[in-house]
């Protein structure tokens, strides 16, 4: 891996225009910085120098990285990297190195096409936006959140990005959406019961913006995953408690009583399964690593293996979310207790009957 690279100027681009709410030159070092080289060396025209220590310079230092501007003279070193301070790249461009960068006198310099390329218009800027927005929209799962979800929350997050606010906080006013959904739930008339379901529902489609403006900003953490997945869970919870009270005041107590406590207990082994997993083997802290880096890689030809690769969507939030609002609007939604209580223990006994067979496989091979 390279492990320095160098940033130059190229004349013909307004240097304060920005990509996904960051500079053209400040997104490149963190793309540089995320892929894993260590130095960074600066080659600045006069413009560019103003902007990096004036509106870059403190951001880069928060974050510790590494960069500092070249003295005058100095050259780069060989089989470093050599890359204009417009150019647009994405860290996956660096999973195909030599695709698009190619060795040029003693150093490495990008290859233009289509996907990488030099930004010196407002056309490019937008031509830029809209590759960083597919990659994101291609690497989402479920029809729902592709195609309905992320097509509202990310001209919203795009907005927010300009903002530079923290994606955390926008994870935390998720999570009063969410609980606002529960109490709107816990009260119980007909029209509050829809309101619950329908901000639940907002929740589930603005999940996806924190996680959007911490790509679009670079500002992925596990801790940022560790308290999405604490958001949703507790979101979750806090629903399935609403929705559990109304069913206890619409069933016999006695019945209510076994299918409830099945639910939870079911619902704390799922969750908790997948969570130990993630702490003991995981460098994320969303749930989502446990189907990319457990379940999927695990033999497709074993029948439950399959089975839970199939029914893992019908347990996504963009899922449920939607299902409970539509069944809001018959004013009878404690009546989805007792099958998500089935679906829950059902998934927990496969979960566990699959992480016996296959963890001592799968992460003696890591």
């Amino acid at each position: 891996m390279i492990q320095k690279a160098y940033i130059h100027s190229l004349h013909g681009y307004h240097t304060e225009k920005k990509i996904c709410g960051l500079y053209i030159l400040e997104r490149l070092i963190y793309t540089l910085q995320k892929v894993g080289i260590k130095q960074i060396y600066l080659m600045l025209n006069e413009q560019e120098k103003i902007l990096y220590e004036h509106k870059i310079l403190p951001h880069i230092k928060k974050r510790k990285i590494n960069a500092h501007q070249c003295l005058p003279g100095e050259v780069p070193e060989k089989g470093s990297l050599y890359v204009p301070s417009n150019l647009f790249v994405q860290p996956h461009y660096f999973e195909h190195f030599d695709d698009y960068f190619k060795q040029k006198k003693g150093v490495f310099e990008p290859v233009l096409n289509d996907n990488q390329f030099i930004i010196s218009t407002d056309e490019d800027i937008k031509k830029a936006e809209l590759l960083v927005v597919k990659y994101i929209i291609d690497n989402t799962g479920g029809y729902i959140a592709k195609n309905i979800n992320k097509r509202i929350s990310i001209p919203i997050s795009l907005q927010l990005a300009k903002t530079r606010i923290h994606p955390n906080v926008l994870t935390i006013i998720n999570m009063i959406v969410g609980f606002l959904s529960a109490y709107f739930v816990l009260q119980g008339s007909y029209w509050q019961v829809v309101l619950g379901g329908l901000l639940f529902q907002l929740a589930s489609v603005f999940d996806g913006v924190d996680g959007e403006v911490a790509k679009f900003t670079f500002k992925v953490s596990k801790i940022g995953g560790w308290l999405d997945t604490i958001g949703d869970n507790g979101t979750l919870l806090l629903f399935l408690i609403a929705v559990s009270v109304l069913y206890f005041e619409n069933t016999s107590a006695r019945t209510a009583s076994i299918i409830i406590t099945l639910l939870f207990v079911g619902l704390f082994w799922f969750i908790g399964m997948i969570v130990w997993y993630l702490r003991k083997f995981s460098e994320s802290g969303s749930l989502v690593a446990y189907d990319k880096e457990f379940l999927q890689k695990l033999p497709q030809d074993d029948l439950l293996v399959k089975f839970a690769l199939s029914m893992k969507y019908f347990t996504k939030k963009e899922f449920f979310a939607l299902f409970f609002f539509c069944i809001s609007f018959t004013g009878k939604i404690y009546v989805l207790i007792p099958i998500i209580t089935f679906t829950v223990c059902c998934g927990a006994i496969i979960l566990t009957i699959i992480n016996k067979k296959y963890f001592r496989i799968v992460n003696t091979l890591r």
